[in-house]
């Protein structure tokens, strides 16, 4: 899930995922901020990501 403000969460698919960043599927990635709160089933933690590019719905971000 990405978090796109303190009341709003989107679903996304993630395609790769290592210790540095991930990248992902949406929907709209114009409605993801540049800089976001991930959350995965396969962490244990929120990430705090910052989108280093984007298309139509594909995000690539790295992890702060």
């Amino acid at each position: 899930m990405i978090a796109l403000d303190e009341h709003t969460s989107i679903g996304c698919l993630i395609h790769d995922i290592t210790a540095h960043g991930v990248e992902l599927t949406v929907p709209d990635a114009s409605i993801v901020p540049d800089i976001f709160m991930l959350t995965a089933s396969c962490s244990e933690s929120a990430k705090v990501c910052h989108t280093l590019w984007r298309s139509d719905e594909t995000i690539r971000a790295r992890f702060r």
